[in-house]
C-alpha cells in the first residue's frame, strides 16, 4: 500500500524492514509442530516388589509416579545441525525413507513440494518416589512418533530437523495409595518439533525476523509422484507456501464501549486484539465480548473467539492522522457456534474506535453487528509495517 498513508506521527512498528548485508543459511520453508503419543507401560515382577515393600511403610505412603524428561538444547541458536548438541541426551529426529515430490492446494492454486516422514524418539526416565522423596524404583521407556510433513525442499537444500521440548505426564494418576497397585500405568509423551530447510547463501537484502507457519499442508498418498532425475540448476524459492505474506500494518490492545445506535443489539461491546504480531498474521489473536443491555428480548451475551484470519482481506488505511485496520477471518462463540467475522479498528488523534461483524457461514447473513464503537475503557494501538511497497514508492 505504500507509505503515501503514513502520517507523521504514526509509530512504526519495531519488526520493519532495514538494509542488511548478510551471508547466512537462506531458509526455505519452516514448520513446527507438536506430535503426542500414549503409551501403556507395565511394571515388572521386581519392581512390583519393590514397591509393595515401600507400601508397608506407612511413613513412606503415598508413594509417586513421576516422569523425567530429557534436557533439549536451547532454541536459540537456530542452527541446531551440530551433532554434538545430541551426543548422549536421550533423543533424536531423523529422516525415514526418501522425499518425494507432491502437488499440493495452497492459497488457491496447486503447487509443487515435497512430502518426507520424520521420526521423533526419545528415552523418559520414569521414577516411583515415596513421599520423602526417596526411589523406590526406576525405569527407562522408549517413546517415538512419526509425522508426515509437505515441506518446500528442493534438491540443494539442507534439512534441519530438532526437538526443541519433550513434556510428558502420567493420564491415569500419579499417586499410589493402597497395595496392591496397579501392574500398568498411562504414559503421554508430547514432542515439540522445529523442522527447518535452509541453504547457504550470500545475500544483500532488507529484512526483518520472520515467524514459522503452521503445520497444515495434507496430501493424499496417490498423489505422490514417482520420483524423477531432476535437472541440475539452483535451488527455486516457494513463495506460494514460505515466506507468508507479511502485514502492512499490527494492532493490538483491549477495549470497550457502547454498541451504536445502528447496532443490531444494545450494549456493552469488548474486544482483546493483537493481529500481526512481528508483522505476521501467524499467532494473532482476536475476542470478542458482548454484554447484553437490552434484556425485553431475552439475554443474549456473546464471546466469540477467532481461529483463523484471510491475509487477502488484511487493510491499512490512513485515517484522521492515524490508522484503519481491516481484516476478516472465521472463528466460534464459547457455545461452538461458528461464525465468519468482519473487524475493523481505528487508531488516531481524535479517538479509538472499532466495529465487530459476526456473519453466519452458511447463509452469509450479517447475525450481529455492533455498529461503529467509541472506546471508552481501554486503548487500541496500531502501527506500520515498513514492507517492500513503501521501499518502492520512496525510491521513486
Amino acid at each position: 500500500m505504500g507509505s503515501k498513508h503514513k502520517p507523521r506521527k504514526v509509530l512504526t512498528a519495531a519488526n520493519s524492514l532495514q538494509d542488511e548485508c548478510i551471508r547466512v543459511p537462506k531458509v526455505y520453508d519452516w514448520v513446527t509442530d507438536t506430535l503426542t503419543v500414549s503409551n501403556t507401560i507395565r511394571f515388572d515382577e521386581e519392581q512390583l516388589e519393590e514397591i509393595e515393600e515401600a507400601m508397608e511403610d506407612p511413613s513412606r505412603r503415598p508413594l509417586r509416579i513421576v516422569c523425567k524428561n530429557p534436557k533439549t538444547p536451547p532454541l536459540f541458536p537456530l542452527d541446531q545441525s551440530d551433532p554434538h548438541l545430541y551426543d548422549d541426551n536421550g533423543f533424536f529426529c531423523e529422516q525415514v525413507g526418501e522425499k518425494r515430490s507432491v502437488t499440493v492446494p495452497v492459497g488457491g492454486e496447486f503447487v509443487e513440494a515435497q512430502l518426507i516422514d520424520l521420526l521423533f524418539s526419545s528415552e523418559v526416565k520414569i521414577l516411583v518416589v515415596d513421599r520423602n522423596g526417596d526411589v523406590v524404583t526406576e525405569m527407562i521407556v522408549d517413546v517415538a512418533a512419526m509425522e508426515s510433513f509437505v515441506l518446500c525442499f528442493p534438491d540443494g537444500t539442507d534439512l534441519l530437523c530438532r526437538i526443541s521440548k519433550i513434556i510428558s505426564r502420567i493420564t491415569t494418576g500419579s499417586l499410589l495409595l493402597n497395595y496392591p497397585c496397579p501392574e500398568t500405568f498411562k504414559l503421554e509423551v508430547t514432542f515439540c518439533v522445529d523442522v527447518q530447510v535452509e541453504a547457504e547463501v550470500k545475500l544483500e537484502v532488507l529484512a526483518r525476523f520472520c515467524t514459522p507457519r503452521e503445520n497444515n499442508i495434507v496430501v493424499n498418498e496417490e498423489d505422490v509422484s514417482n520420483n524423477q532425475c531432476p535437472p541440475i540448476e539452483f535451488p527455486a524459492q516457494c513463495p506460494s507456501i514460505f515466506p507468508m505474506k507479511s502485514c502492512d500494518c499490527q494492532a493490538r490492545g483491549e477495549a470497550s464501549g457502547k454498541t451504536a445506535e445502528d447496532a443490531t443489539e444494545q450494549g456493552e461491546a469488548g474486544i482483546l486484539v493483537d493481529i500481526c504480531p512481528d508483522c505476521s498474521l501467524t499467532n494473532s489473536i482476536f475476542e470478542f465480548t458482548f454484554d447484553d443491555r437490552e434484556r425485553s428480548d431475552g439475554l443474549k451475551n456473546i464471546k466469540f473467539y477467532a481461529t483463523g484470519f484471510d491475509p487477502e482481506t488484511l487493510s491499512c488505511k490512513s485515517h484522521n492522522g492515524g490508522l484503519k485496520l481491516i481484516i476478516s477471518g472465521d472463528g466460534r462463540t464459547a457455545e461452538g457456534r461458528r461464525f465468519d467475522f468482519n473487524l475493523a479498528l481505528v487508531n488516531n488523534a481524535l479517538c479509538d474506535q472499532f466495529q465487530v461483524q459476526l456473519i453466519d457461514e452458511r447463509s452469509g447473513r450479517i447475525a450481529f453487528d455492533t455498529g461503529i464503537v467509541d472506546v471508552e475503557k481501554g486503548k487500541i494501538q496500531i502501527a506500520d509495517c515498513v514492507d517492500f511497497s513503501d521501499l518502492k514508492v520512496k525510491a521513486d
